[in-house]
């Protein structure tokens, strides 16, 4: 998750404890942006700035709501399979996939742990409820897995944002289409330096983005934390994005691989 979105989970929390009259009041009389500014000194009381915010939610809402046979919680699914669902505030189609377990990120060492669970493949196959919200479907070519590295995300649960990229980043993951499987390229994507990899592969079960990447850093002698991923679909395939966090030059990444994102999902059903 960006830094902004964390905020905007905290307002939701905050208004969601308000009684309902008191919430359409509210709305109704400055609307959504200016509730925002009114009730910023009132998020420090819920879970601004929290980099537990979305644990949290799933620790003490969804999993136990799930376990007592109430439904998800303020999930939108609980797997047997480890992992969450979420819908996220920022962007009309976006969620969020989460491990129930405690996995903080990309730094995590249960992520290389021989059969830990394929949080990207579950992602992958979840897609669809980003066309559900969206109410219409969302090609693939046109839908996206990011996380963030440990210096580029505001929570620290580990969570896979679900979500469409623009036809701009369509055309500029296209001009590697023919990069040859499995080896590894600089590719230059809305403004900064990413390393890619073409994976042939019909579907997201034989990826393995997360060990591809960890592979990457291990071999240039970095720390996986500082690396964020991106995985989008490629001809016969996948693309697996690295992208490694630094500050400065001319080699500069944000570590926030969800900026390859578009949230508006403005060109689906054009």
């Amino acid at each position: 998750m960006g830094k902004t979105s964390s905020s905007k989970i905290a307002l939701t929390l905050f208004m969601s404890r308000m009684p309902a009259s008191t919430r359409r009041v509210l709305q109704a009389a400055t609307g959504l942006a200016v509730t925002a500014a009114l009730l910023l000194g009132c998020q420090a009381l819920v879970y601004v700035h929290n980099p537990d915010a979305l644990w949290q939610i799933v620790s003490q809402s969804c999993v136990p709501s799930d376990a007592a046979g109430k439904g998800p919680g303020k999930c939108a699914k609980v797997s047997p399979d480890g992992y969450a669902l979420l819908k996220d505030i920022r962007g009309k189609g976006q969620y969020l996939l989460m491990p129930t377990a405690r996995v903080a990120g990309m730094e995590s060492p249960a992520l290389a742990q021989p059969g830990s669970p394929d949080y990207f493949r579950y992602a992958w196959e979840n897609r669809d409820y980003v066309s559900r919200a969206l109410n219409t479907h969302v090609p693939d070519a046109l839908m996206s897995l990011a996380i963030n590295s440990a210096k580029g995300r505001s929570q620290n649960q580990l969570h896979i944002h679900i979500d469409c990229i623009s036809q701009s980043m369509r055309n500029a993951l296209s001009a590697y289409d023919d990069a040859a499987p499995g080896t590894w390229v600089d590719a230059r994507l809305n403004d900064h330096l990413y390393r890619l990899t073409r994976v042939a592969s019909p579907t997201a079960a034989h990826v393995h983005p997360y060990e591809r990447v960890l592979s990457q850093a291990q071999a240039r002698g970095q720390a996986i934390g500082d690396h964020s991923l991106f995985m989008a679909t490629a001809p016969g395939g996948f693309f697996v994005v690295d992208g490694y966090y630094q500050a400065h030059g001319p080699n500069a990444n944000p570590g926030s691989s969800e900026e390859l994102q578009d949230h508006s999902c403005k060109d689906v059903g054009r």
